[in-house]
């Protein structure tokens, strides 16, 4: 049962209670039909524990019904549940004061919201401009069309075939940009990067152009792809000998543990295939450790595709053992600690300082000029520091989910760029060294996999490729260059270079747009960067498809999460600088970023425009009109 549909039965037993307190008169049918509400509701929220203490303190009480104690075993009865019933209502409303809102309602709305479209006139004129603008964009749409036809003929025949026979591409693709523009853009000349080969920081795709990377392969390209190309052929000639031998060891998998164990802190290693499956591993074995049922999640936090860690889109089984709580908000930290004898263990991903209760940024959800981002790593570090210290009164794991941000953020993760130590950590992406991979790093008595006391009590957690040879050559290569003495300073050396170049970018746009607000300005965290959109307006999405045709390759969520690779040089930024400011020009000259007079008056319009479409679709779907 899930944490709202707890609720909801809760509610119902509480009306048993509501009775008696009125003073009208319960009867032994009435108590027992609470009893049983209460059972039906909590046991599954029991950890074994608490069940072994309910089934005893029911056989006293059984026991006491049966030999004469009717009337005082029902008083102890109806008292114990209106005294449960008062405790778990509080629980349930500081539960609730500190959930992500969005957590509650997008289960339900997901449901009732249609997908609705617009036709080829209303595509260019969602924001109501001047019919001049719709014609400019139009005629912008049109040529961009011809000159990629041209442009990309292989790559669009490779997108065109694949589109009906790889279904992870046709979600890819139909996911880069709002809703309602998504059915044109399925028929639009809309090439997919198809790459011949990579050359440092660029692309070369099979039409022969050559694309500035800058969407980080989804975050494993942290090193450059030319130390990945040098990792994976080196990890190759490590282990050609022993082939897919599987089962048995590879010698090399002593000196990647203990590498691992020094980065990490922590006492046992858990080699898996993927960061989503290394999650997996890591939320079971801390509720087989502790006998607990609920893990603690915060806002739009990313842990993979999983199902068991997905509480906003993308799920369709709502979790019965997750709680998504606010990030920042003393509120959550006063729930792990009401809820600790339940709460297995807090799993935190420290890319959400970027965007605290927010899932990660894509152009599918820029309806307008929505994209906030926080400057706020000082307050994420206290709050984590926070985190640490409630999480260690209450008994409670803190695990960090750097699938992400290891290695990224620092050589050695969130840990080292917060100086805050978790539990457990979950590693993946670039710790393969191009392989795939996933980590789990954790001390001893949360890594066990079998009860010393209950040989029943197994966690059945392994992978037939897990820690297979090729990988461990390759994670060897990496682990020794990222512990090697001089490679923070690439980190130092990158992190500043980012820094400085988002301010100097700004300045220019600035510059470049005098007369009004900038349309675009960068932010970033260490090498991770976003671009934030300074008007209202529909068509921000568009920006991406300027910026491939400047020569820059963004991954499928478009503008909202880009990084650089530690081969990036300060020369390669200030060349996508101009490549930043050139799309930028283009997307004003074509009308795209037109604002109606008055930013508040703009807004206003877009947010009406939204609302009269999204209407007129639900009245399409429930009332066929």
């Amino acid at each position: 049962m899930s944490e709202t549909g707890l609720y909801v039965s809760m509610l119902s037993a509480t009306s048993f209670v509501a009775l008696g307190a009125m003073g009208i008169i319960v009867s032994e049918s009435m108590i027992f039909a609470l009893v049983g509400t209460l059972l039906v509701v909590v046991s599954p929220t029991l950890n074994s524990k608490q069940s072994v203490r309910l089934i005893a303190l029911l056989i006293l009480l059984f026991t006491g019904y049966v030999f004469g104690e009717k009337e005082n075993t029902l008083l102890v009865l109806y008292l114990a549940s209106c005294g449960f019933m008062a405790k778990r209502v509080f629980v349930v409303a500081m539960t609730l004061r500190a959930s992500t809102p969005a957590s509650l309602m997008f289960p339900v709305i997901s449901h009732i919201v249609p997908r609705w479209s617009l036709d080829n006139h209303a595509f260019f004129r969602a924001d109501s401009p001047p019919e001049y603008i719709a014609e400019k964009r139009e005629a912008a749409f049109e040529q961009l069309y011809k000159k990629w036809c041209n442009m990309f003929p292989k790559s669009i025949q490779e997108s065109r075939y694949l589109a009906d026979k790889f279904s992870d591409l046709r979600f890819c693709a139909g996911n880069r940009v709002f809703i309602p523009f998504q059915e044109k853009l399925s028929k639009w000349c809309d090439p997919c990067t198809v790459v011949d080969h990579a050359d440092r920081t660029d692309l070369i795709d099979v039409d022969g152009h050559r694309l500035t990377d800058v969407s980080g392969s989804y975050g494993v390209n942290v090193c450059g792809y030319d130390a990945y190309k040098r990792f994976m052929s080196e990890g190759l000639e490590l282990t050609k000998d022993v082939g897919c031998v599987l089962g048995p060891l590879h010698p090399l998998i002593r000196e990647n543990i203990d590498m691992l164990r020094e980065i990490s802190g922590k006492d046992e290693i858990s080699f898996h295939m993927s960061g989503t499956e290394a999650v997996m591993c890591a939320m079971r074995l801390v509720r087989f450790n502790t006998g607990k049922k609920y893990v603690v999640v915060f806002g739009g936090a990313y842990h993979g595709w999983w199902d068991g860690v997905q509480s906003l889109a993308g799920n369709e089984r709502v979790p019965s053992d997750l709680l998504t709580l606010k990030d920042l908000s003393e509120a959550s930290m006063d729930v792990i600690k009401l809820r600790s004898d339940e709460i297995a263990a807090v799993l935190v991903n420290p890319l959400q300082a970027f965007h605290p209760n927010a899932p990660p940024p894509s152009d599918l959800s820029l309806a307008s000029n929505i994209r906030e981002v926080s400057d706020s790593s000082k307050e994420y570090k206290r709050w984590l520091e926070r985190m640490r210290q409630v999480c260690t009164d209450c008994n409670v794991a803190l695990v960090f989910d750097e699938v992400y941000t290891g290695f990224r953020l620092a050589p050695g993760g969130a840990q080292e760029y917060f100086d805050v130590m978790a539990d457990m950590v979950v590693y993946g992406k670039t710790l393969g060294g191009g392989i795939a991979n996933g980590i789990v790093c954790g001390p001893r008595n949360l890594m066990c996999r079998t009860d010393p006391k209950k040989p029943l009590r197994v966690a059945y957690v392994i992978g037939t490729f897990a820690a297979m040879p090729l990988l461990v050559g390759a994670m060897n290569r990496f682990l020794k260059w990222v512990t090697a003495r001089d490679t923070i300073n690439e980190y130092n050396r990158l992190r500043k270079d980012v820094a400085e170049w988002v301010d100097d970018t700004n300045n220019r746009l600035e510059k470049e747009f005098p007369k009004a607000t900038p349309p675009l300005a960068l932010a970033a965290y260490s090498s991770v960067w976003t671009m934030i959109y300074k008007r209202p307006g529909r068509y921000h999405w568009i920006l991406q498809y300027y910026l491939k045709d400047e020569g820059l390759n963004l991954s499928w969520v478009g503008t909202g999460r880009l990084s650089f690779s530690l081969d990036f040089t300060r020369e390669d930024l200030d060349k996508i600088t101009e490549k930043i400011v050139r799309a930028c020009h283009r997307m004003e000259q074509d009308g795209w970023w037109w604002v109606s007079e008055g930013k508040s008056s703009a807004k206003f319009s877009i947010q009406l425009n939204l609302i009269k479409e999204i209407l007129r679709a639900l009245a399409k779907r429930f009332l066929g009109v």
